[in-house]
Order: structure tokens, then sequence, then C-alpha cells
């Protein structure tokens, strides 16, 4: 398929919206195959919104999963119980059934290995009160706690109850990368510098944080991302559900980064 050049297209073909394109439009259908799911791109210096998919969906909440590590880093650092990427806590002995969590863990390896007990000695120290004020100044998801303090927004429970749309994480990783959140620039910093990724052999760069349901009870994947792109930056969304899986190592979150990865690449940003 030929690129589009035009300013200002506006194109809707069943779930798929496609605005100010600059590149090849994606095969959502191949992207997606037996999945449910949708797909945001957002121009960040242009403050445009590039492409949609399954614009009805991302308009509905689903359950936080590790995406909500995130606004915890914000929450942490901004109230000092993080000093830094190097603070650390320490592993209670337990075997949580995965090997890189069996250690003592600091802020940036809990980002990057997804540490679940991390989260969960965080948001004690943090209390219920604050970290309801923090949700409710970020307007993220519909800051529902009453799940458990240490649960509310894990599919491991009986019913997750912090739940946050597409749309929302869009809105709340766009604040957090332009310095508008209600919160120390410091904490933004040092919050956007934890979840660096990785940069793709042309030289783009992504950040951000994987989210996923249980494979054997919910297959659920998210991954919300910062992209730069030469001079461009842009914010992605996606989440999906699918099957359910038989191997309980096959993590939905995984399964989202490279899928926005694929789709990055085919519209030649990745």
């Amino acid at each position: 398929m030929p690129k589009l050049k035009m300013k200002l297209v506006h194109v809707i073909l069943g779930f798929f919206i496609l605005e100010n394109a600059y590149a090849a439009n994606p095969n959502f259908e191949k992207h997606f195959k037996d999945k449910e799911g949708c797909f945001i791109l957002y121009d960040l210096k242009a403050k445009k919104r590039l492409v949609t998919f399954n614009e009805k969906r991302c308009s509905e909440r689903y359950v936080a999963c590790s995406t909500f590590k995130i606004p915890l880093a914000v929450m942490g650092f901004d109230s000092g119980i993080l000093k830094d990427e190097n603070t650390t806590f320490k592993w209670d002995g337990k075997n949580h059934g995965i090997l890189d969590w069996n250690r003592n863990h600091t802020v940036a390896s809990w980002i990057k290995y997804s540490v679940v007990w991390f989260s969960q000695q965080l948001t004690p120290k943090l209390g219920l009160d604050a970290i309801q004020s923090y949700l409710k100044k970020f307007g993220y998801g519909n800051q529902d706690m009453s799940a458990g303090l240490t649960t509310a927004w894990l599919t491991s429970g009986e019913n997750p109850s912090l739940k946050v749309s597409a749309e929302e994480q869009l809105h709340f990783f766009e604040r957090l990368w332009t310095d508008q959140l209600p919160v120390s620039k410091h904490a933004m910093e040092l919050t956007r510098k934890v979840t660096y990724l990785e940069t793709s052999p042309h030289g783009s760069t992504i950040y951000g944080k994987t989210g996923s349901g249980l494979p054997t009870k919910y297959y659920f994947g998210w991954f919300v991302a910062h992209l730069k792109s030469g001079e461009r930056e842009y914010i992605s969304v996606l989440n999906f559900d699918g099957p359910t899986q038989k191997d309980a190592k096959k993590f939905g979150g995984i399964e989202a980064r490279l899928m926005t990865k694929e789709i990055l690449t085919e519209m030649e940003l990745w």
C-alpha cells in the first residue's frame, strides 16, 4: 500500500480511524488475528490522534494489571517513599513463582521485571487515602481500590476493582510525558527514566509498561508506551483479550508489546 502523504485525512473503515496519516495503513486484521482488541497512536508534539482502531473498545475500562506500576511509581517518587531508581525493597524470602522476583529489587528492576510483591509493599506505605487522592488528581480510570490495597489492580483476585480505559491510559501518559501531572517534576522525570525499554536498529526509542492477565484464567494484555522516532514523539496504547492459554508463562503483556512493535514497524516508526 502506498504511503499517505496528505494532511487531515479522516478515514473510517469498520473499527479503524486514521487521521493525519504519515505512513502505511496498518493491517489490524493481521495483527489482532483471533483477539479482540484496540490500538491508539497519538502524536505528542502535534497533539493529534493519528490512529484509533476499535474506537468503542478504547473507551471501555479493563483491569489495570501491571500498567498500574507507572502511576504507582509517580506516587512513590512524589511522596518521597521512593528516593530514586536505586531505592531498594527487600524480598520476603517467599517463592513468588517467577525466578527474577525472588530477590531484593530496586525501583528500576521492579519496573523492568514487573515485580508484583514490590507494588504490594509500596501500596501500604502510601496508604489508601493517598492513593485514591493521587488517582483522582491523575484522572486514572475508575479510581476504585475497593478490591484491596494490594490486589485491586490484579486479575489474580476474584473481582479486581481498579479499571482503566485505553483512552484514560493515553491521557495519563500524555500528561506524564509533558510534565502536566499535579506532582513534582522530579517524580515525573524519574518515572520516565525507569520505563526505558529499548532502542530500535534505526534509533527509535521506546519507553513503557506491559500489563497481563493470568494466562490460564483471563488471557489479557496491555502495552502503554512512549515512542521517539526522529524528531517525532508518540504515545501508543494497545490492549487485547483472547482465548485462555494453557501455557502459564505466556503473558499477555509481552504479546501486546510485540504486537505494538509490529504495528509501528509497519508504519515505519520503529
